[in-house]
């Protein structure tokens, strides 16, 4: 029986716990600077944050309704929705109380989702250190990705053409072998087959869910005006456009598979084991976003950066959800390699 099916008795109040330690966190960031955004945001992350504060307070000393388990979540939500649209203001500068109002509202989120689903004490911890270990994991893989390549790149000429393709076959080489490693670590199988007619037709459906996707978060994005930041790469290949159809390659063959079996073979396999497998599924997107972070930071604003980090996010949901319906790597592999390799071409073809 997984950790997330398990019913606690009426005096373990563990995830209203938590949840009213975030929550007072989210309280407190109040009242650090959130210059330049509007201090009605602030006030009004302050008051979603008592809320969840309040409403947790009350479950955990069992003085109150099961309901406010729902309350308290919502408000958790509203928390971040609020908190994003304070980052979104965010200039060249990163104020505090943005900031840490967001984390503290995705936490008290994930603590009143725990409340109302019943997770016990012994659940929560079980999730909270699956969710450690799979971050750890994933930047580990990140660090030893990026040492491989380093080291490659000294063997191929310094051209961009050269350069760019080896440094990203590599690296996602070392983060499928890291992917490997971590897999074994738990004993969950790496999961390829021969392609079967349910395998196709997830990977043709991904494919197109994800490009539609793709074009409602760029009519999103035109139609709000919202700022986005941009891959590290994308600056070389303007002035070297040359290195986009290797990328492309490199995408299908190395990229596609190399994360893929980090991320969903590896990191949401493991996650099954504390999660339901839906839940698994957003967990892991967090995972695979916050691994993204450094790749799309650069000097651009924080709020550029959520904005790019939200649709790695939803991007990554498709691809979670590929793996879920089929326990096998063949449909995130495809999805994800097509969309990257999609990207590259219609950047070539921009800028030649």
């Amino acid at each position: 029986m997984s950790a997330a099916s398990r019913r606690p008795d009426v005096t373990d109040r563990y995830a209203q716990t938590v949840g009213f330690v975030v929550g007072g966190v989210g309280l407190a960031s109040a009242f650090l600077d959130w210059t330049p955004a509007p201090s009605l945001v602030a006030q009004v992350a302050g008051g979603l944050a008592a809320a969840a504060t309040l409403a947790f307070a009350a479950r955990r000393h069992g003085s109150g309704p099961g309901w406010l388990d729902y309350v308290a979540t919502a408000a958790g939500g509203a928390l971040a929705l609020a908190a994003a649209a304070g980052v979104l203001a965010l200039g060249g500068r990163l104020a505090a109380g943005p900031m840490v109002a967001l984390f503290a509202g995705l936490g008290a989120f994930a603590a009143g989702a725990a409340a109302v689903a019943g997770v016990d004490r012994d659940g929560v911890r079980d999730r909270e250190r699956a969710t450690l270990g799979a971050t750890v994991v994933s930047a580990a893989a990140l660090v030893f990705g990026g040492l491989l390549a380093a080291a490659a790149i000294g063997f191929v000429p310094a051209e961009p053409v050269f350069q760019w393709p080896t440094n990203t076959a590599v690296a996602s080489a070392g983060i499928g072998l890291a992917g490997v490693a971590f897999v074994r670590s738990f004993d969950g199988g790496i999961d390829v087959s021969v392609p079967g007619r349910r395998d196709l037709v997830v990977a043709g459906a991904g494919v197109a869910a994800i490009f539609a996707l793709h074009l409602a978060l760029n009519l999103v994005v035109t139609t709000f005006s919202l700022p986005q930041s941009t891959h590290g790469l994308v600056e070389t290949a303007r002035d070297n456009p040359e290195i986009l159809p290797p990328l492309a390659v490199v995408s299908l063959l190395f990229v596609g598979p190399g994360e893929e079996l980090l991320a969903r073979n590896g990191v949401q396999k493991f996650l099954y084991g504390a999660y339901s497998r839906w839940s698994a599924v957003v967990v892991a997107s967090f995972v695979f976003t916050a691994s993204h972070v450094l790749a799309y930071a650069g000097a651009a604003a924080p709020g550029a950066v959520l904005v790019t980090l939200a649709r790695v996010f939803v991007v990554s949901l498709v691809l979670g959800v590929a793996y879920e319906r089929t326990d096998d790597l063949f449909a995130p592999v495809v999805v994800h390699g097509v969309y990257d390799a999609v990207q590259f071409g219609v950047a070539y073809l921009q800028f030649s």
